[in-house]
């Protein structure tokens, strides 16, 4: 007897990462651990899509790379900062670099952690996610 379709899904938790990632591959690997763990998903390519999906969806979190066309992450989370009805949003800033100026530039903004990728699966991003959103 076929087992597809019987996997046991964890129940939704009701709340919505944003991953502003322009890596397919990191993108899809975030997308599938945050939706196994129950997480609603949405994607952006780059800052100006991530900006424009964070004021459409009002997502629970947010999680952005720094180095990405048309709008870096740093800038996206600026413009974020700037409007009342984002300002709130938690995010979670993921790099390949972590130059101690875009840390800096980052925390100013009020972003949770700054990660350097390498140093983490997407388990462990998940896990901090959820220590943040309880």
């Amino acid at each position: 007897m076929s087992r597809v379709g019987a996997t046991k899904k964890k129940p939704m938790t009701g709340q919505k990462i944003l991953i502003v990632e322009d890596d397919p591959l990191l993108v899809r690997m975030y997308q599938t651990k945050f939706t196994m763990e129950g997480y609603s998903v949405i994607t952006a390519g780059d800052g100006m899509e991530g900006l424009e999906k964070v004021t459409k969806e009002k997502p629970d979190f947010l999680i952005m790379d720094v180095m990405m066309p048309r709008m870096s992450g740093l800038e996206l989370l600026a413009e974020i900062r700037k409007n009342p009805s984002t300002a709130h949003i938690p995010a979670l800033m993921l790099s390949n670099l972590g130059q101690p100026e875009q840390v800096e530039k980052a925390r100013a903004l009020g972003v949770k952690e700054f990660l350097l990728k390498a140093n983490y699966t997407p388990s462990q991003i998940v896990a901090k996610v959820k220590q943040y959103l309880g």
